[in-house]
């Protein structure tokens, strides 16, 4: 079904705002109040990131190299020692993978709201 044919191009444009209005309002409208899980989606993110940051350093300032990997050496000044993936950095890829995963699949369903 296409845009009904209206008598003025105003009434097509009112009738365009009402169809985005209900696509934006999926609520009823309410006084200001506090949105409680909204809140506890943001603190409850930033105490997993603390927690990831304390977590990947105590991991990376505990883990030994193991292996025949030699150390490079960039300019003589800067050395890294190569070694194998660590348990966090694969959960930690696998993590950021799927976040990403959800993210793009819901904008392709449901489209960008913002």
């Amino acid at each position: 079904m296409g845009m009904p044919r209206g008598d003025s191009p105003a009434k097509a444009h009112q009738y365009y705002e009402y169809l985005q209005s209900h696509d934006q309002t999926f609520q009823a409208p309410a006084t200001w109040h506090v949105h409680w899980l909204d809140l506890a989606w943001l603190w409850g993110f930033l105490v997993a990131l603390a927690l990831i940051i304390l977590w990947w350093l105590g991991q990376y300032r505990s883990t030994r190299q193991r292996g025949i990997y030699p150390t490079d050496q960039f300019g003589g000044y800067t050395s890294e020692a190569a070694g194998p993936a660590t348990r966090f950095f694969l959960l930690f890829t696998v993590l950021i993978t799927g976040w990403a995963v959800v993210l793009i699949v819901g904008h392709l369903v449901w489209g960008q709201k913002f």
